[in-house]
């Protein structure tokens, strides 16, 4: 899952110089090494050897080139949809051999599931939160794999989710299974595709040939299944250029964090922390022709927790459009998908939401930026605690709601020195308490450079709820953390 971010090493390259308007016109993200500005005859008489026309496997990510173009992959919607239906009844198989009563099923549960139709299930918020969209992303990706495009694989991550809720348990289908394995899924799983595709190498040979196709397929099961069968993974051929980003930067903490719990941080939780964290292509400029060509990936992992995963993160870029390009600085309406999950000692949040907003940037010099991003959220289903949720087993509640989120970054080359966000998201609950919860976040994180790839920082955030019930009365919850850490790029 998102754990092999950690395994992917430093790999940001240096900054890119400054382009004219002209030469980023001519350039676009191709995948290859930066190249001097020329013109289009140039391009078109003289050729480049290093981004040459391939014939794309039929596993590449869709996304064009404008200097070479291959041709899109086959569908193949038969497969595809055995795909969907041999991932279910593995986990299924799985799940009825280890005795899991909810996995004992026959035509009277089908029938009493149809019947009753889609409620809201008490499962806990691992389970719902980030085990659904990871048993999402095993469907989206059986349809990415067999030539489908992002849009056109969310309808077989729909009809996965589906079969499993109808036919695979014996429990009521649930509403929040449905839309977390669904849109959760699609994200998961674009985002695991094109990491796959960054880790494979069908040039290579031998035990390096091995690594890279076993870790591809740890990243996406489905992908390197598929790569077995096609006999992909012994076949050697040019690796296509729209595998790799313009740019790529990953980088992982180390640290000590203390969190207050509706108390002074004096007399907080004492925990220790790793964070990884990835950036993949750059959402803020270039050309950016399909999903998820940039994207933002990060995953915490904190002691003293009932959970291994304490905050997660991943929002890409679905589209862009070009506001104001400049030699300094560039503005761009976009669309971005994102999903969040926090499952503290202190409070859960998470869910899955669609956000619409300015990217902004603007080159101070040569090598440093400032980033901007004001963004307005549409969550379809956000889960949050409360104190009264009226679910057996449940701790928080379901709704759907809204909100603002500001984000403002100081990066010298790939390296975020000074990152300030802030936001705040109104939630209307559809199941759980009634009542509504306003949330309010902020967060300031420092991590300077000291030696080469090293960095020291650390990072203060908030958390503050208002919550406001009609049977009870309100609750106000404040919580507080301050992180010390030691960063590696």
């Amino acid at each position: 899952m998102l754990l092999a971010l950690g395994l992917m090493g430093s790999t940001a390259r240096g900054a890119e110089p400054v382009l004219p308007v002209e030469a980023l016109d001519l350039l676009g993200n191709t995948g290859c090494e930066e190249r001097t500005t020329r013109t289009a005859e140039a391009l078109g008489l003289l050729g480049d050897p290093g981004c040459e026309e391939v014939t794309r496997p039929a596993d590449a990510p869709l996304k064009e080139d404008p200097v070479a173009q291959a041709t899109p992959p086959a569908r193949h919607l038969w497969r595809a949809l055995a795909e969907v239906t041999a991932v279910n009844l593995m986990v299924w198989t799985f799940d009825r051999l280890v005795g899991k009563e909810y996995a004992r099923v026959d035509l009277h549960t089908w029938k009493d599931n149809l019947r009753t139709g889609f409620i809201w299930d008490g499962d806990g918020f691992p389970e719902n939160q980030l085990a659904h969209p990871y048993h999402g992303s095993l469907y989206f990706t059986a349809a990415r794999d067999n030539g489908f495009s992002y849009a056109g694989s969310l309808p077989f991550t729909l009809l996965g989710s589906l079969q499993w809720e109808l036919f695979a348990e014996n429990l009521s289908p649930s509403f929040n299974d449905l839309i977390n394995t669904t849109l959760g899924g699609a994200a998961m799983g674009e985002a695991l595709y094109r990491l796959s595709s960054l880790v494979l190498d069908p040039e290579a040979t031998g035990g390096r040939r091995f690594v890279r196709e076993l870790g591809a397929g740890v990243l996406s099961p489905v992908r390197g299944f598929n790569r077995v069968l096609r006999g992909d993974v012994s076949r050697r051929e040019p690796k296509p250029p729209s595998w790799t980003p313009g740019t790529l930067a990953s980088w992982g903490t180390l640290g000590y964090l203390k969190l207050g719990d509706g108390q002074a941080l004096a007399w907080g939780e004492d925990q220790f922390f790793t964070e990884f964290s990835l950036r993949y292509g750059d959402a803020f400029r270039g050309e950016h022709h399909r999903p998820f060509d940039a994207f933002e990936a990060r995953i915490q992992f904190t002691t003293q927790q009932g959970t291994l995963v304490s905050h997660a993160r991943l929002q890409g870029l679905l589209v862009a459009k070009p506001l104001l390009l400049t030699e300094r600085d560039e503005l761009r309406l976009a669309v971005l998908q994102q999903m969040s999950y926090v499952d503290t000692s202190a409070y859960e949040m998470g869910g899955q939401s669609l956000d619409v907003g300015l990217l902004y940037r603007h080159q101070l010099t040569a090598r440093s930026a400032l980033k901007t991003m004001l963004l307005v959220d549409g969550a379809p289903l956000t889960a949050i605690s409360s104190e009264h949720t009226g679910t057996e087993g449940r701790r928080y509640d379901y709704g759907v709601g809204g909100g603002f989120q500001a984000r403002a970054v100081y990066a010298r080359d790939t390296w975020d020195i000074v990152t300030l966000e802030a936001g705040v998201a109104h939630t209307l609950v559809l199941d759980g308490s009634n009542g509504s919860h306003q949330v309010r976040t902020g967060q300031l994180q420092v991590d300077l450079p000291v030696y080469r790839r090293l960095g020291l920082g650390g990072e203060a955030n908030f958390y503050q709820r208002h919550s406001r019930f009609s049977a009870f009365p309100d609750v106000r919850k404040d919580t507080y953390q301050l992180r010390l850490f030691i960063s590696v790029h």
